[in-house]
């Protein structure tokens, strides 16, 4: 999907250099994966303890399935 996105260029070859990427697209998808990852992780932790009964591989299981 083509999108034009107006960046802050310092901002987007420190990312690159940080993420060894070699294209702007690369770079912002693996931005967004990551983005995705974290909050993830972030939810499965505020879910620790409330009686979810899942245990950190079954989670991991159920989000590679998605």
């Amino acid at each position: 999907m083509r999108t034009t996105l107006d960046l802050d260029a310092r901002l987007l070859k420190e990312a690159m250099a940080r993420a060894r990427t070699r294209t702007k697209t690369e770079t912002i998808e693996q931005g967004l994966r990551e983005l995705i990852r974290a909050t993830q992780r972030q939810r499965f932790l505020t879910m620790k303890g409330k009686g979810y009964g899942m245990s950190l591989r079954t989670f991991l299981r159920h989000r590679s399935d998605e």
